[in-house]
């Protein structure tokens, strides 16, 4: 997946209009206020909006259109601003806040939407991945190339507001994602969201964990969750990278040179390749030759991964695990 910086509307648009209907076409779902010669500064985002994606990647896209349903009664009983689109398979619902530095304060909504969701008969294809800085959502009337209609042809990614999911079927919403719906974007609602704003990481009760993968290294939480997602930032990478050195070289510092390096890359790259590649909503640009290029330049760097204070800082952290207490490590 070819990435790139723009920073007008206009480059936008020829962007887009240069890769739909040959390629999946990607933006970030949060703004970034820095930029580096290639890509977004992952601490410069701006937290002001959650992401619920209702994905069924096909087979269960019923169950999809009722957890959205069920979701835009409450958006609309609440008059959240809000915008919604059809994916071409799933619905992605972008709910409008006020900005907060916590990503923590984020998914603390997002609990509460799961449990509305659950109380209220659905939840089941609600993606738990929520609040990572990096994610990336389609761009509005693109095609899906993923998608099928049931007789071959690719769906668009198409605005849709509350009317429709309330008086539509599903097979009234795919027929309409067969092209793409040019129509006066709009937000929805009136009221932000004011994340509820969560204790400070000292006063937390217990420990997040890492969810079960397939990888055999052990790694945090905070660098799981901002590695799990469709195009992981380059200071998330290379914090990973950084942490499964030290992992293997038993945080000795020592300089890797030459053929020394080589089976610490190796390991790395396998790892990576372990719990990265049994998806395929994760690591899209994923190049083997291009990863290994950064990998080993990242292993002889021999700076040591971050602490908790700088994951803390640049809004990685998830919440308390088992390397807290040792803030400064």
């Amino acid at each position: 997946m070819k990435r790139r910086k723009v920073l007008t509307k206009s480059e936008y648009s020829n962007f887009i209009n240069a890769h739909n209907n040959r390629t999946n076409v990607y933006t970030t779902v949060y703004d970034f206020e820095e930029f580096n010669e290639s890509a977004a500064v992952d601490s410069s985002v701006v937290l002001n909006r959650i992401f619920l994606d209702f994905d069924a990647h096909g087979e269960k896209l019923e169950e999809a259109y009722r957890d959205v349903q069920i979701i835009m009664n409450m958006v609309k009983d609440e008059d959240l601003m809000h915008t919604l689109f059809f994916s071409g398979r799933g619905f992605h619902l972008f709910i409008e806040g006020e900005r907060t530095y916590d990503i923590r304060n984020i998914q603390a909504y997002f609990k509460v939407v799961k449990q509305y969701l659950e109380n209220n008969g659905g939840g089941s294809s609600l993606d738990d991945r929520v609040g990572q800085a990096t994610r990336l959502r389609r761009v509005p009337n693109t095609v899906n190339m993923a998608s099928d209609d049931g007789q071959g042809n690719a769906l668009y990614c198409i605005p849709l507001f509350y009317e429709d999911v309330i008086t539509m079927t599903l097979e009234d919403v795919l027929l309409l994602a067969s092209k793409p719906r040019h129509i006066p974007f709009q937000k929805s609602g009136s009221k932000r969201l004011i994340f509820p704003e969560q204790p400070p990481i000292e006063m937390v009760e217990g420990e997040v964990s890492v969810p079960q993968h397939n990888g055999k290294l052990p790694i945090l939480p905070c660098l799981h969750h901002a590695t799990m997602v469709e195009n992981p930032g380059h200071y998330s990478r290379v914090y990973l990278v950084q942490w499964y050195r030290d992992i293997l070289t038993n945080c000795s510092g020592i300089h890797l040179r030459g053929e020394q390096a080589k089976p610490i890359i190796d390991r790395i790259m396998e790892e990576i390749r372990d719990v990265y590649s049994d998806s395929d909503e994760v690591w899209l640009d994923w190049n083997e030759r291009e990863s290994r290029k950064h990998v080993s330049y990242t292993v002889r760097n021999n700076r040591f991964s971050p602490s908790c204070r700088t994951l803390i800082n640049n809004g990685y952290c998830v919440g308390k695990c088992w390397r807290f207490p040792n803030v400064n490590n």
